[in-house]
């Protein structure tokens, strides 16, 4: 009797060893998944959109920022500014956003450009994902003079932290992702982005994954922009942040 427990006792402690080891390994497998093409376009999408306090939003900002150094600033002075920006509505996000922006003139004292470079870190909470990242960026723009009815935008956009997929696979990736404006045009009342490219690459890891994605980000004109990934296109809202694949 005694062996007989012995061998059942053994049966079920071998049986609990394996299925804890086979959760163990479906974690892991979940764990290590890369990120498919449409959730780095969707990452990509997030980390654009107005409704998180994205690149869109900086732009935004930045061309505000325009307005008031031409009439404030003297060719070469420049000044700061922080602000804090918060979300409450179906997308919850927190930022504290420090800008740096110095006006450049030409020979005959005529404002002809305007760097601006800022830091900052935050957060944002939507349906699909949430994110807790730090951000830095140098914008150059062009046409602020008073004859154009276009700020020009060229420079760079960097967001480096995580995503956490809500639904799935439930995975979160620590991401790098980097954009390159190239010829962006904003009107300058309203702020609105006309038109314009952004190049971007993106990296990052999940567990023992890792991923890597580039591609180009078109802006239309209409709140919209087409994401391009591999010949691939999603268009997002640039107000939500919203993407579907075409």
């Amino acid at each position: 009797m005694k062996t007989k427990n012995l061998l059942l006792a053994g049966i079920i402690t071998l049986s609990g060893m394996l299925i804890l080891s086979s959760c163990e390994k479906d974690d892991e497998s979940i764990a290590d998944e890369p990120a498919t093409e449409a959730e780095a376009a969707e990452m990509v999408a997030y980390s654009l959109s107005e409704g998180t306090s994205g690149t869109a939003s900086d732009i935004e900002t930045a061309a505000a920022l325009a307005n008031v150094a031409v009439d404030s600033l003297s060719c070469g002075e420049s000044a700061d500014t922080t602000m804090v920006t918060t979300g409450t509505s179906v997308i919850t996000y927190h930022n504290t956003k420090t800008y740096h922006y110095a006006l450049e003139c030409d020979e005959s004292g005529n404002p002809v450009m305007l760097d601006v470079s800022f830091s900052y870190d935050g957060e944002f909470d939507a349906p699909r994902l949430a994110s807790t990242h730090s951000v830095s960026g140098d914008f150059e723009i062009k046409q602020i003079e008073y004859t154009s009815d276009m700020y020009l935008f060229n420079g760079t956009w960097q967001r480096t932290g995580g995503f956490e997929s809500k639904i799935g696979n439930l995975a979160n990736r620590q991401t790098t992702i980097q954009f390159e404006l190239v010829n962006v045009a904003i009107e300058k009342e309203p702020k609105e982005i006309d038109n314009g490219t952004i190049h971007f690459t993106m990296s990052g890891g999940s567990g023992r994954s890792s991923f890597s994605y580039e591609g180009t980000i078109t802006f239309t004109g209409n709140g919209e922009a087409i994401i391009e990934i591999s010949g691939n296109r999603y268009v997002t809202n640039l107000e939500t942040g919203e993407v579907e694949e075409e």
